[in-house]
């Protein structure tokens, strides 16, 4: 059976204000031209099909569209889990209806439930494929608290409680398979973090466990199964070095710290008697995302750079020079006028590296002046001597505004 897994798809988010659905949607057509293509027998996306909890209808429309468009591709099964992004109800409420249409949804697990567990015929009527669908793991899921245990316990337990749930659910699918023949292929799902994946800074990911922080082994999965289709983690990456054990990552980057990162999706064929043969089939990017950074000539420099390349960018700017622009925000943007390059976001640097040094001094802030506290940022974010005098006088200024109550400009506050 040729399976393609994916998760991680976040419809309705937004990138500084921005909406995605453009994306999302060249990304879903994209993925059901894959699908017919490649002759997809089943369709696995281990949650955070949507951001959060309340879709928005342009959301729900192409999620549905989606479901239609990879039927009519030739997608014989589909099965969907859901990720600490979803709302189970939400996801559960049709399924019923889809069910109909071979495509399963699993929102919730819970002792005695481990998520749901199907046998999956071929073409020709016979078991080819059994799938324990283990959704994102809640506190209520796995509750394994003693009152009175300190966190470390707690914790502990929950490790445990996710162990144990996973047994049930390897337990469940050996349960399933046919009395005679070859044993069928078993697949795994999950959505969490297991130890040793890999993040990227501000990717919103959750180092976490129904609400612990904490992390799970590999060997909760049983080393019999052919395959362990995982969601949670943005960076495509095998896990523990397993080459059946995969991560797809979000087929879009959430945030600019994933612009340069090659997104994918991955292929598993699987045969009884044989391990599974896996393979990624990289994602295009559908619309360009872009850091900047360094001083005023070197931000010039590679907008001017992305322009010649053409094509709308969506641009974070970093300034790190060593002078202080008059509007840093208006400089880069009138950088990118005229261009396909839209400036979302411009931060200094210099002024976040001050902000993390004061907040790891041990210094208390009570004890210092306004003007010992500035003088301090200005040696943090090595400003130039001939300019801290002028800063330093301005600020002042403002101070003396703000002792006399008097709005700036005259105007209300």
């Amino acid at each position: 059976m040729k399976v393609l897994h994916t998760a991680d798809w976040h419809l309705g988010m937004t990138l500084c204000g921005r909406r995605r659905d453009a994306e999302a949607e060249a990304f879903l057509t994209w993925l059901a031209d894959i699908i017919h293509r490649e002759d997809v027998d089943l369709l696995l996306v281990t949650g955070d099909i949507f951001d959060n909890g309340t879709q928005s209808a342009r959301s729900q429309t192409l999620y549905y569209q989606f479901l239609t468009a990879a039927a009519a591709a030739g997608c014989r099964h589909i099965i969907i889990t859901a990720g600490n992004h979803d709302s189970p109800a939400f996801l559960e409420a049709p399924q019923e209806i889809l069910a109909a249409l071979n495509i399963h949804v699993v929102g919730t697990a819970g002792e005695g439930r481990p998520g749901n567990t199907f046998l999956l015929n071929g073409p020709d009527g016979e078991p080819d494929l059994i799938v324990a669908a283990v959704p994102y793991l809640r506190d209520r899921d796995i509750r394994r608290s003693v009152p009175g245990s300190s966190i470390h316990e707690r914790a502990g337990r929950m490790r445990e409680g996710v162990r144990s749930l996973y047994r049930e659910a390897w337990d469940a699918a050996c349960a399933m398979q046919p009395s005679t023949g070859p044993a069928v292929p078993v697949i795994i799902t999950g959505h969490l973090f297991v130890a040793g994946g890999t993040t990227i800074d501000g990717d919103g990911v959750r180092e976490q466990v129904a609400g612990f922080i904490e992390r799970v082994g590999a060997d909760i999965f049983a080393e019999e199964a052919a395959y362990v289709a995982l969601g949670h983690l943005h960076v495509p990456q095998t896990v523990a070095g397993i080459e059946t054990i995969r991560y797809p990552g979000s087929p879009v980057p959430v945030g600019f710290g994933e612009a340069e990162q090659q997104k994918e999706v991955i292929l598993v064929t699987t045969m009884p008697g044989m391990p599974a043969a896996v393979r990624s089939v990289p994602v295009p990017q559908f619309h360009r995302l872009a850091t900047i950074q360094g001083d005023l000539p070197t931000i010039s420099r590679r907008i001017h750079a992305l322009r010649e390349d053409g094509g709308p960018v969506w641009a974070e700017v970093i300034y790190d020079g060593a002078a202080i622009p008059g509007d840093l925000m208006g400089e880069v943007t009138a950088m990118a006028e005229g261009t396909e390059i839209e400036i979302l976001k411009v931060k200094d640097a210099r002024l976040v590296s001050a902000a993390l040094s004061a907040y790891q001094s041990c210094e208390e802030l009570a004890e210092l002046t306004e003007t010992e506290v500035f003088e301090r940022c200005m040696e943090t974010a090595d400003i130039p001597p001939d300019q801290q005098g002028r800063l330093m006088t301005a600020f002042r200024e403002v101070l003396r505004e703000l002792d006399a109550d008097e709005p700036f400009g005259g105007a209300p506050l």
